[in-house]
Order: structure tokens, then sequence, then C-alpha cells
């Protein structure tokens, strides 16, 4: 180490601080996908089904549509525009889990009708959309680190939450008895996870498959209390997100490969490995 060169040390660092992005993004993503995989009771969800990603993808092709910045504070906007979206329109008629499943599902098909319509005046910057859309892992500044530590804070919340979310698990008459404020805890816990995921997704873009992949490959190996969940479903995602950087990086020598692509592919892989071994009673 200290016979480096000055060039050797900033490989090193940079190396270092990509591993570090990237695994505090995988982090994020399976503790999100885990606590709403919980709450909604159906172990293929994940951020985006509450209208968090694709509100992130318009508010950037918004940012470019307009030629105003800066592009990551109109993917938060807009990440929080389809999060308050889905939750006033699963709060009309009621408030309950199915109701917000469905509200995110037409949230998430307006905002994607957006997103297409605006792209087609963007075609001259299709590329750098489409990239941004697929995930891409790098070098963030230290405004974009002070978002990934808020992020990283708002995962231990759900952590510290892991005794409620174990009563969650219970049916919602069962979990009340037990002194579960319901409606007061899920709006805490999902209000918590959109967020962090917002925080996620408005400066690296949209990583698929990684939210769903890690939980399910955790309850591969391990079984008990949320808290040890979360552990290993963080370990797992931390593990899958950097495995994934340094190999866009490396795949194509002289070309960096959007580090989404490799997660979807890597993640597929696993998640259809782990759902021929699931029974399918326990993935609806």
């Amino acid at each position: 180490m200290w016979n480096m060169t000055p060039d050797q040390i900033m490989v090193v660092h940079y190396r270092i601080e990509r591993f570090l992005v990237s695994s505090a993004v995988g982090i994020v993503l399976s503790c999100t996908a885990l606590t709403l995989q919980t709450i909604t009771r159906n172990y293929l969800v994940d951020s985006s089904l509450l209208g968090v990603n694709s509100g992130a993808v318009l508010g950037r092709i918004f940012s470019m549509f307009l030629h105003v910045g800066p592009s990551q504070l109109f993917s938060l906007m807009g990440s929080l525009l389809g999060l308050g979206a889905t939750f006033a329109l699963g709060s009309i008629g009621g408030s309950d889990i199915l109701r917000l499943v469905v509200a995110g599902v037409v949230v998430n098909s307006v905002l994607s009708s957006g997103i297409s319509l605006i792209s087609l005046y963007l075609y001259t910057s299709a590329s750098s959309v489409l990239s941004w859309t697929l995930g891409h892992i790098r070098i963030v500044t230290s405004e974009e680190w002070v978002a990934i530590l808020v992020a990283l804070i708002l995962c231990l919340l759900l952590v510290s939450r892991s005794k409620k979310l174990d009563l969650l698990t219970l049916s919602r008459e069962e979990a009340m008895t037990l002194g579960i404020n319901y409606r007061q805890e899920l709006t805490l816990l999902l209000t918590t996870s959109a967020l962090a995921g917002s925080l996620v997704s408005s400066i690296f873009g949209v990583f698929s498959f990684i939210g769903v992949a890690a939980p399910n490959m955790a309850r591969q190996f391990v079984s008990g209390g949320h808290l040890k969940m979360f552990f290993y479903s963080s370990l797992i995602g931390a593990e899958l997100m950097a495995f994934s950087d340094v190999f866009a990086r490396s795949i194509i020598p002289g070309l960096e490969v959007p580090t989404g692509l490799i997660v979807s592919f890597v993640g597929a892989v696993f998640y259809l490995y782990f759902f021929w071994r699931t029974p399918h009673d326990h993935l609806a």
C-alpha cells in the first residue's frame, strides 16, 4: 500500500468508493423490499409498487425536456409525486393494502405513459435516458452521499420496527389484539420504505430484481424474525449489487455497461432458481 504510485492509490480509492456506493444501494433496496413484501404479503413486491421508480424516471425526463436542474432534485420530486398519487388514490373509499396495490398499478401505468410521451421528444438524448433508467452506479457528490446516508438511516428505522413487522405477519385482528396500531404502523412503514427508495432512485435510476431477489434468497437460508431477515437480506443485496457493479465495469474492456442490466440478469437467474424451489403458495 505504501509503495503504490499516486495513480494506483487513486484507482484503489475509486474502487473502494464504488464498492461502498453499490453496497449501500443494495442494502436500501433489500430493506425496503423486505418491508413491503411483509406488509403486502406478496414476495414479488418492491418499491416500484408505490410509483417511486416510475416517478423518478418521469422527473428525470422532465428535467431533460425542460433543460433545468439539478436532475436529481426533479427525480426525487417525481418519486414523491408518484408516492403521493398512490396514497391519495389508494385512500379513496377506504384504506387497505389491496386498494394501495391497485392504486400503485394505476399510477405506474399513468406515469409510464407520460414517460413514453415525453421521450418521443427526446430522441437526441435517448442514449442518456436509457442508460439512467437502466440504473447506473457511479461516484457520487458529497450532497448525494448525504442523501444515501439519509436512506440508510431510514432503513435503520425499518430495522427498529422488526418486532412490529413480526406481528404484522399475523392477521389484522390478531395484530391489533397484541397492541399494534395497524393503520399508523402501516403508514409509517410504507412512507419510510418509499422515501428511502425515492432517494436511491433519484440518484442512480431504476434497478430491477435486486429488491425482489435478495429477501427471497435470504428466506432460503434462514428463518426467524425480521431482525435476522433484515441482516441477511441486506448482506445478500449488498453483495449482489457490488458484484454486478464490478462485472459491469469489466465485462467489456473500455466500455462500462449500466449496472442495472447486470443486476437484472443476475437477479433474474438467481430468482428463477429460488422461485422453482419455493412453494408457489408463498409467492401469492
